[in-house]
């Protein structure tokens, strides 16, 4: 629906919209049909195959378009590089760090193999990667993005499909990500809003 984004804008202020009217009417329609109602907790005491490591930062840029598998998150990443390398780079360490923080959480394995974990911080670490001008600062902060938005997916998902019966779907990661641009008002060092941001190779070039 075209005027969504358009309704919402005036209420973001001067942070980007991110997929806020994504969530909204999908969160809305799932709330619906209620897809997550009754649904089994996954097994707590299964455990991570070596190979579900490696594969687990694939399938997390793979749910970010739903599909949790790893081939499918190599093609996206491999699709993202030829725009651009450091995008890529940035979605994949994001998911990588949403995985991790996962397992130090005790995440069910078959929710970090499947990309659960990494998708939203995967979004965060590439947010910060095309708004910032790329520094250690920047760099820092996409790391502490990404560690925040799986925090925060971990502590919602299971409430929102409790109580409601859906997905949390990319909520964390708009606000992890909105927090991540307002602290480009804090004048913290090494953290600068690129002028017109695009990738952070382009955001270098103009800055």
């Amino acid at each position: 629906p075209a005027p969504r984004p358009a309704a919402q804008k005036p209420l973001c202020g001067g942070v980007p919209q991110w997929t806020w009217a994504f969530n909204t009417i999908a969160l809305a329609s799932l709330a619906v049909i209620r897809p997550l109602a009754g649904a089994p907790p996954a097994d707590p005491a299964a455990a991570l195959s070596a190979v579900e490591w490696v594969l687990s930062p694939l399938a997390g840029v793979a749910q970010i378009f739903v599909v949790g598998d790893a081939v499918s998150g190599a093609m996206i990443l491999g699709a993202t590089a030829l725009y651009s390398p450091a995008c890529a780079v940035a979605a994949a360490y994001g998911s990588a760090v949403g995985a991790g923080t996962g397992y130090l959480l005790g995440a069910p394995a078959a929710e970090i193999a499947t990309g659960l974990w990494g998708f939203n911080p995967s979004l965060t670490a590439l947010a910060v990667s095309v708004f910032y001008v790329p520094s250690a600062g920047a760099a820092a902060l996409a790391t502490g993005g990404a560690v925040a938005t799986a925090a925060v997916f971990g502590g919602a998902k299971g409430a929102v499909a409790a109580s409601l019966g859906i997905p949390i779907a990319t909520l964390p990661f708009c606000a992890v990500a909105s927090g991540c641009h307002l602290l480009s008002h804090a004048n913290l060092p090494g953290l600068v809003l690129a002028a017109a941001p695009h990738s952070p190779e382009k955001n270098v070039a103009a800055g």
